[in-house]
């Protein structure tokens, strides 16, 4: 049913009863939209903390503990080079490379090899894991313990051999390896900032094993820092003896050989007479202008010959003589002649046929001046590329004589820097072996310990209850992703937006959630709204009445309600609308059509023996299963449980269904029909031509968008006069949209306003 047919026929304003009909979800997951998803998750996040927590507690409880010791090193500010000057030494600090280069030996399986041995780590059980095997301690660890299991078991079924085969120890150097690897993996080297304090950790699982590890590293190393020291000095100072001799040597034997290379060359000391070179300076200038002017006259010639190929004048260039003024001046002279003729004789005229002879005659004569002019020029160009190719030739052979003297020049001066650099050399080695023999035995360690180790009371890790608050926590997030997921997937109708965004139909009430004690039982649906008048549920019927009255502008309507599915809440919403059209004034009836029970009564026998009526006018009356609602007035309620066999088959049919429901017309101003779900049965399609409104109710966190979609399909499909859905069952925590709940929304203003 559109909406034009919905107003002529029903009286119905759909954009009235949907204003927000275009309105979207945001998208954006707001606090309120998170404390909901927490309580319609409630049970999902509670089980999964508590399961995580239980495994957490179970790890942790299975980790063993682990004692850190802490010992501090200072390095020197200054190192010391054994090769450099005494005055560099004080001046030369140490960086934050250095600093980090350090750090990094330290941590060096060379230097953690000296404190394996220095420790004797290879006989530990806890750094040279091969021996924990054949070791007498007990396993400390669930891992542990699990693993001395597996191996007891096996040690009962496996044969002594084999089982000796694959417990025997490796070779010394592997354990030793091993011990190292174990070490290194336990220890680790940090400083604060800029600081040349540097502080080893070690962490092992007995407290007096790590304050002993860790001041054997710091004692190692200052002792191996100054065996380095007093090594490199007394490697340096037997390098410098060496060398000095070397120097030496080297220093008689440049003196002679500068000495002979000067006799065998016969080198001149002084470059001021040295003619050669001033000869050259000379043609590399006459070389020079002969270039200038072989530039001119090929400039020349392409002017030349760009006048003799049409592609500029000859005016300002070089084709100009004193012949070819006058060749030029005739030949202007001869083309006014030839058009005065032209223009008075005709072109025929032997004046102007002489006129064109005399001009053929005088382009020839210019052409062969023009031809003239480009030979001298030609010839030019000849004779100055033969004089620049001699002053070259020349050149050259000067340059190769200059170029020999030169390189016997550099030669010699080459000599005579390597003996300067082999005495000054000689003068800094022997100043510097001055320096350092004398104290080559004295030598103190480039750091020193400031602070060492003390036994450590508490196990750095695992710190349990860091552990456990982290872990609870993550899984407190990870249960909320989860949950986020799921709820993601959930397609439960949990608003009346969504049944507007799902279907196209407004949704005409929100009925809220019953809720009772535990010992308390459940009170019938009348007697409650008659009670409790202003209650949030009698409010919300309320609103469901006027939401149907402001829309269905006939007198006397039918209104029929039905569900997708059962246990959707049909009966209680029927009943609450009756109920509140009953106080509102109208004589209301509310018909409960249950097939369940006709289907009961169709199928055991007719106690009477009593026939279906042909029609409803033949069978018995319906006063006597019409009783009035004892806690209502005006409101009477048609059980079909009340009505015998023959007469629940007479209602089958359409006619009489119709008559039926004409007759209720006319006797009562509401007719309320509770009808089967949509999904299960066909009544609700079959009854949907006889009334003038459907109302479809849904259960909120129940009915998914594809059942209300799937029953609201199924009821257009036969035209039934839809007027919108109810959301039975509503919790306000759980809600998900922006609907206005009325007085389910504020709940605490309610109360205080109306005294209760």
């Amino acid at each position: 049913m559109n909406k034009s047919t919905a107003t002529k026929d029903l009286g119905i304003n759909i954009d009235m009863l949907d204003p927000d009909n275009s309105g979207q979800a945001s998208g954006v997951i707001g606090m309120r939209d998170t404390l909901h998803l927490i309580i319609r998750r409630k049970y999902f996040i509670l089980t999964f903390v508590l399961v995580a927590s239980v495994l957490l507690i179970a790890a942790v409880m299975s980790m063993a503990n682990t004692y850190t010791a802490a010992a501090t090193l200072v390095l020197e500010r200054n190192d010391t080079r054994m090769l450099e000057a005494v005055t560099q030494l004080e001046s030369e600090q140490r960086d934050r490379s250095a600093i980090e280069t350090e750090m990094d030996i330290i941590s060096s399986r060379v230097f953690i090899g000296r404190v394996v041995d220095a420790a004797n780590l290879v006989e530990h059980p806890w750094f040279n894991t091969y021996l924990r095997a054949q070791g007498d301690d007990a396993p400390t660890t669930l891992q542990g313990r699990i693993m001395g299991a597996a191996k007891a078991v096996l040690a009962n079924v496996l044969p002594f051999d084999i089982l000796a085969e694959q417990e025997a120890l490796p070779s010394e150097s592997v354990q030793r390896d091993r011990a190292i690897s174990s070490l290194v993996s336990r220890m680790r080297v940090s400083r604060s900032g800029e600081s040349f304090a540097v502080t080893v950790r070690v962490s092992s699982p007995s407290p007096e094993l790590s304050a002993m590890l860790v001041n054997t590293v710091a004692n190692v190393y200052v002792e191996w820092s100054r065996d380095l020291k007093k090594q490199a000095m007394a490697d340096a100072v037997s390098f410098l003896r060496e060398r000095a001799d070397k120097i030496a040597t080297q220093i008689a034997e440049s003196e002679r050989a500068i000495a002979e290379f000067s006799r065998v060359n016969a080198l001149s000391s002084d470059e001021r007479d040295d003619l050669l070179r001033k000869r050259i300076d000379e043609m590399s200038t006459q070389l020079t202008a002969a270039r200038v002017e072989l530039a001119s006259v090929r400039a020349r010639q392409e002017q030349a010959r760009g006048v003799l190929a049409g592609s500029r004048t000859a005016e300002g260039t070089v084709l100009d003589s004193a012949l070819l003024n006058t060749l030029r001046s005739e030949r202007a002279t001869l083309v006014r002649e030839r058009a005065q003729y032209a223009a008075n004789l005709g072109a025929n005229h032997p004046q102007v046929i002489d006129a064109d002879a005399e001009l053929r005659s005088v382009d020839v004569m210019i052409d062969q001046e023009h031809q003239r002019i480009l030979d001298d020029l030609s010839g030019e160009e000849k004779i100055t590329s033969n004089r620049i190719r001699q002053l070259e030739a020349q050149i050259s052979q000067m340059q190769e004589t200059v170029r020999k003297r030169s390189l016997a020049e550099i030669r010699l001066r080459v000599l005579e820097r390597e003996l300067v650099a082999d005495q000054k050399m000689h003068d800094l080695v022997v100043a510097r072996l001055g320096d350092l023999d004398p104290f080559s035995e004295i030598m103190k360690p480039s750091a020193r310990v400031v602070s060492v180790a003390e036994v450590p009371t508490k196990p750095s890790f695992p710190q349990k209850g860091r552990i456990l608050a982290g872990g609870i926590g993550g899984a407190a997030v990870l249960s909320l992703i989860l949950a986020l997921l799921l709820e993601a997937g959930d397609t439960r109708i949990r608003s009346g937006q969504r049944i507007r965004q799902v279907v196209q139909l407004p949704n005409l009430a929100n009925v809220p959630m019953v809720t009772r004690g535990w010992l308390r039982r459940r009170m019938p649906v009348p007697r409650g709204l008659m009670g409790r008048p202003r209650s949030i549920q009698a409010e919300a019927f309320r609103s469901l009445y006027l939401a149907c009255r402001a829309q269905l502008a006939i007198a006397k309507p039918v209104v029929l309600m039905t569900a997708p599915l059962p246990g959707d809440g049909v009966s209680t919403v029927a009943l609450g609308l009756a109920c509140s059209a009953a106080r509102d004034g109208l004589k209301t009836v509310y018909v409960d059509f249950d097939p369940r029970v006709s289907n009961s009564l169709s199928g055991r026998a007719d106690p009477g023996g009593a026939d279906v009526p042909a029609t409803l006018e033949e069978g018995p009356s319906l006063t006597n299963a019409i009783r009035p609602v004892s806690d209502v007035d005006g409101l009477d309620r048609l059980d079909a449980a009340r009505l015998d066999c023959g007469m629940v088959r007479a209602l089958m049919r359409s006619k009489d269904m119709e008559r039926l429901i004409d007759e209720l017309r006319l006797a009562y101003d509401l007719v309320v029909i509770d009808c089967a779900p949509v999904l299960v049965t066909e009544d609700a399609n079959w009854m949907s031509p006889l009334v003038d409104a459907v109302l479809l109710v849904t259960r909120f966190d129940r009915t998914s968008e594809q059942e209300l979609a799937s029953a609201v399909s199924r009821l257009r499909l036969n035209r039934a006069p839809l007027l919108g859905t109810v959301l039975n069952g509503v919790d306000p925590r759980l809600q998900t949209g922006g609907d206005l709940l009325g007085a389910m929304s504020y709940p605490r203003q309610a109360r205080a306003y109306l005294g209760r």
